[in-house]
C-alpha cells in the first residue's frame, strides 16, 4: 500500500495541525476524531498541496492491488467524513477543491512546523508576527479607529465588561470558565504521555473547576448535573464515586468553588439577576449564606473564581472598583473583602493612567502574599500580572498578548496557577500559533516551556497531586432549524443546517431564502452567507478581526455587524453588501458600539454604546437609532438595555437587558421603558429571543428537565412551549432567531462532556 512520503512530519493550515508521528489532526490543539482512510488522504493531499491528485493515486494509497472494495463508494466516505472534519464544501471549498473527471487538489496554504513546541513566548516585549489564515489577497483592509485620548480609558474596562457580546472571548464571562482548566493530552506539557491520571468522576455532563479541600481527602467541583442542564457546586471524597450537591443554582451563572481554610465552607460566587453576589454553603450540606453583593457586569456575570485569605478572615472577589463612586463606567479588579465588617478594599486602582485594566480572574498564591490576574495593558489584551496581596504597583509578566488564545468554544481563557512554592506562575498560551503551558518566575523573568506539570487545574500542598478536569467530548456549537406550521408550532420537523466549525449564530432575511451567521473556519470570526438550508455558504468579509451579530437589511441586500481588533479598544458597526463589497463604517471611535439592528424602513440603525447622562447618573449601556441619511443619533433608552430590535410596523423596539433576565420595549421614537416579559429569557441569554410578526419567540432555560423555546403570543399575552433543547443552549450569545412569520426559526446549541482525574506528579 502506498503511504505518504514524509513519515515524521508536523502540517499547519488555518486553525488546523496536521501530526503524521502521532497519526493526529488537531484544530487549535484539539484532537478531532478521523478514519484513518480519511487521515491518510488528508496526508497525501498535503503532501502534494497545489498539484492535483487523481483518484487513482488514492485507490493505490489506500487499498493494495490484490484488494477488493467498493472503491467508489469507499472512497467517496472517507473524502466526506475529512470534509466534515475540516468543515469543508464541495461548492466553497476552503482547503480541498474538487477537480471534475481528474481528482482533488488541496488549495489552502500550508506551513511546516519542526518541533514548534520549543517555540518560546517572548518576554521583552516585542511583538510576536502573527499567523496568517492564508487569505492575504482577498483580505478586506480597514483602518483601526483612532482613539481619542480623553475616551480611552473608559473604552478599555468598558470593553471588559462586554467584550463576549462582540465574539470577543474575554474572560469574564462563562465562555471563558467552562473552558479553563480543561486540558488534554495534546495541550498539555511533554511529561503528560508519562504519567498515569485515575477518574474522580465519570458521570455524563460537565465536570469543572475541581479544588482540593484543605486536608486533601475530598475535592469540590461544578457539575450540569444528571440531566446536563444547571450548573451546580458538588463536593466528593476521594476515592468515592458519590457526589453531594450543595446548590440549587437554576440558570444562574456560577463561578468556581474555593475551600474556607478549616474546610467547614465553600465560597462561590453566582449571579441571575435576581440575587447576585458571592456565598457561602457548609462543606457538608445546609443553608447558604449572602457574604456580599456583586456588580455582575462590571464583574463578570458572576464567572470570577474567590479565594480565602489563609487566616479566613476574608476574602479576594472580583467586583466593580472605583474611588469615590464618581459617575461613569465602573471598571473591576480584584478587591478584598473582610468578612467581620463587609469592608471592601480594591488592592488594584484600574481607572489611574499606566495602570492595567482587569479583564478576569484572580489566584492567590499558596503563601498569600500576591495576587495574579489577567489584565490590558498598553499593548493591548491581555496579559499576566501579579500584584501584592496588600495593594501596590502591579508587576507584568508576560508580554504580547500572551493569555489571549481567539478560540471562544476551544480554547483556554486567561488559564494560570501558582506552584506549591510560590515562586512562578504556570499559564496557557498559544500565541506561538501552538496552545501550550508556559512557565513564568512571579518576579519576572525569562518565560520557559512548562515542564513538571501536564494540565492546570488545583495542586496538593506538596506539588505531587493534580486533579484537573478534562475534556472527553466536544461538539462545537451548531445551527439548527426548526418549521413549524403556524407561529408558535406545532413543529413540523428539526434538522442542523451548520455546524462543526463554531457558528454561534444565524439569522435569516425576512423572507427566510438566506441567513447569515458568524463563523471561525478559517482562523477569524468572519461573517458568512447560505441559503436557507446551509447551502452554498459564502464567506462575506476578510477582516482578520472579532466581527459578529450580523443583521440583515429589510431587502435582503445588505448587513450590519460589529468589529473588533483585538489590538484597538474599539468596536465599530459595519455595514458590507451582499456580496461582500462596499464596506464602511456606520459608527466612529468616540465610543463603543455594538450588536447592530435596521429599522424595518431601512433607513437606520439600531446599536448598543455608552449612555449620555448628566454628572449625576452613571452611564450605563443604552440603545440607540442612527440615521444612515444624516448620521444623527437619538439615544432611546435611559436604563440598562442591550439587543434592540424592532417590531415589523415600525413602531416598537423591543430589548433585552445583558445581565438580566426579560424583554422590555420602547416607542421607536423615543419615549417610556416598558416591561414585556419578566423572567425569560434568563440572565447571560440575552440573544436568546427574536421578534416576529405575530410574536416573540424566546429562550426558557429554567424549564424542566431540558431548556424550551417558547413563544409570546403579541394578541394573548400568552407564552407557550414549541420546542424542547437537546443540547445546551449557548450562554453570552446570540443564539435564536425568526422568519417574519414565524414559521421557521434558527437556534444554537452544542454539547461538551468533561471528567475530573486525578494525576501523581514526580518532580
Amino acid at each position: 500500500m502506498a503511504t505518504p512520503a514524509s513519515t515524521n512530519q508536523t502540517w499547519r493550515f488555518g486553525v488546523f495541525e496536521v501530526d503524521t508521528r502521532r497519526m493526529e489532526l488537531c484544530r487549535n490543539g484539539i484532537p478531532i476524531k478521523l478514519r484513518e482512510q480519511s487521515f491518510l488522504i488528508l496526508v497525501y493531499l498535503v503532501e502534494h498541496a497545489g498539484e492535483i491528485v487523481s483518484r487513482e493515486d488514492l485507490r493505490r494509497l489506500l487499498w493494495p492491488s490484490d484488494t477488493f472494495v467498493d472503491f467508489d463508494h469507499s472512497l467517496n466516505t472517507a473524502m466526506m467524513k475529512l470534509r466534515e472534519a475540516l468543515g469543508d464544501s464541495t461548492d466553497t471549498p476552503l482547503y480541498i477543491e474538487t477537480i471534475p473527471k481528474r481528482g482533488y487538489r488541496f488549495i489552502a496554504p500550508i506551513s511546516a512546523v519542526t518541533d514548534s513546541r520549543n517555540v518560546q513566548p517572548r518576554a521583552n516585549g516585542d511583538p510576536v508576527a502573527p499567523q496568517k489564515n492564508g487569505m492575504e489577497g482577498q483580505r478586506q483592509v480597514i483602518p483601526d479607529p483612532v482613539e481619542k485620548p480623553a475616551v480611552r480609558r473608559r473604552i478599555a474596562f468598558t470593553t471588559v465588561v462586554i467584550g463576549l457580546l462582540l465574539l470577543v472571548a474575554f474572560w469574564s464571562v462563562w465562555a471563558f470558565w467552562t473552558h479553563r482548566g480543561s486540558g488534554s493530552l495534546a495541550t498539555g506539557s511533554q511529561v503528560s504521555s508519562t504519567l498515569a491520571a485515575i477518574p474522580v468522576t465519570t458521570a455524563p455532563g460537565q465536570t469543572l473547576f475541581p479544588a482540593f479541600s484543605p486536608d486533601e481527602k475530598w475535592i469540590a467541583y461544578l457539575w450540569n448535573g444528571p440531566e446536563q442542564n444547571y450548573f451546580d457546586v458538588y463536593v466528593q471524597l476521594l476515592g468515592s464515586g458519590t457526589p453531594n450537591r450543595l446548590t440549587d443554582n437554576k440558570s444562574a451563572s456560577v463561578g468556581p468553588p474555593a475551600w474556607s481554610p478549616d474546610g467547614t465552607e465553600i465560597a462561590f460566587s453566582r449571579c441571575d439577576g435576581k440575587n447576585d453576589g458571592v456565598f457561602a454553603v457548609p462543606a457538608m450540606g445546609g443553608s447558604e449564606r449572602k457574604l456580599t453583593s456583586l456588580n455582575c457586569i462590571e464583574g463578570g456575570a458572576g464567572s470570577t473564581p474567590v479565594a480565602w485569605l489563609h487566616d479566613g478572615s476574608g476574602l479576594l472577589i472580583a467586583d466593580s472598583c472605583s474611588a469615590g463612586g464618581s459617575p461613569g463606567p465602573v471598571p473591576s479588579g480584584p478587591v478584598l473583602l473582610t468578612l467581620s465588617t463587609g469592608e471592601r478594599h480594591c488592592i488594584t486602582d484600574p481607572a489611574a493612567a499606566g495602570e492595567p485594566v482587569w479583564v478576569g480572574g484572580l489566584a492567590l498564591s499558596p503563601d498569600g502574599a500576591s495576587v495574579a490576574f489577567g489584565g490590558q495593558g498598553a499593548k493591548g489584551c491581555c496579559d499576566l500580572f501579579v500584584i501584592p496581596r496588600t495593594g501596590g504597583k502591579p508587576r507584568q509578566l508576560t508580554f504580547d498578548k500572551q493569555l489571549w488564545n481567539g478560540d471562544v468554544f476551544l480554547g483556554h481563557y486567561n488559564d494560570y496557577m501558582w506552584t506549591p512554592d510560590s515562586k512562578s506562575i504556570v499559564f496557557f498560551s498559544n500565541v506561538t500559533g501552538v496552545p501550550w503551558l508556559w512557565r513564568v518566575p512571579a518576579q519576572g523573568g525569562p518565560i520557559e516551556r512548562e515542564a513538571v506539570y501536564p494540565f492546570l487545574g488545583s495542586l496538593s500542598r506538596d506539588g505531587k497531586r493534580l486533579v484537573y478536569s478534562e475534556k472527553t467530548t466536544v461538539q462545537l456549537p451548531e445551527i439548527w432549524r426548526a418549521d413549524l406550521a403556524a407561529p408558535g408550532g406545532p413543529v413540523l420537523g428539526t434538522r442542523k443546517v451548520i455546524g462543526v466549525q463554531e457558528e454561534p449564530d444565524a439569522q435569516p432575511t425576512p423572507d427566510g431564502s438566506q441567513l447569515v451567521w458568524t463563523s471561525y473556519r478559517t482562523g477569524f470570526y468572519e461573517v458568512w452567507t447560505s441559503g436557507s438550508n446551509g447551502e452554498t455558504p459564502r464567506q462575506l468579509t476578510r477582516l482578520e478581526r472579532m466581527s459578529g451579530t450580523p443583521r440583515w437589511s429589510p431587502d435582503g441586500k445588505w448587513v450590519a455587524f460589529d468589529s473588533y481588533n483585538r489590538g484597538v479598544s474599539v468596536s465599530l458597526i459595519y455595514v458590507v453588501d451582499a456580496q461582500g463589497g462596499n464596506l464602511h463604517a456606520v459608527t466612529d471611535a468616540s465610543s463603543l458600539s455594538f450588536v447592530p439592528s435596521w429599522s424595518r424602513d431601512g433607513k437606520s440603525i439600531y446599536f448598543d454604546s455608552l449612555s449620555e447622562e448628566d454628572n449625576s447618573r452613571p452611564r450605563h449601556m443604552a440603545v440607540w437609532k442612527q440615521s444612515l441619511e444624516t448620521g444623527k443619533r437619538l439615544q432611546l433608552t435611559h436604563q440598562e438595555s442591550f439587543d434592540p430590535l424592532e417590531s415589523y410596523d415600525g413602531r416598537t423596539v423591543f430589548f433585552s437587558k445583558y445581565a438580566w433576565p426579560g424583554i422590555w420595549s420602547v416607542p421607536s421614537g423615543g419615549g417610556a421603558e416598558s416591561l414585556v416579559i419578566a423572567d425569560k429569557p434568563q440572565s447571560g441569554y440575552w440573544g436568546h429571543w427574536a421578534v416576529t410578526t405575530t410574536g416573540l419567540y424566546l429562550l426558557n432555560a429554567e424549564a424542566a428537565p431540558r431548556p424550551k423555546i417558547e413563544f409570546f403570543n403579541f394578541a394573548t399575552r400568552r407564552t407557550s412551549p414549541v420546542l424542547t433543547l437537546d443540547k445546551q443552549p449557548l450562554r453570552w450569545f446570540p443564539s435564536l432567531s425568526a422568519t417574519a412569520d414565524g414559521k421557521t426559526i434558527y437556534y444554537t446549541q452544542w454539547d461538551r462532556q468533561s471528567v475530573i482525574r486525578m494525576m501523581e506528579i514526580s518532580h
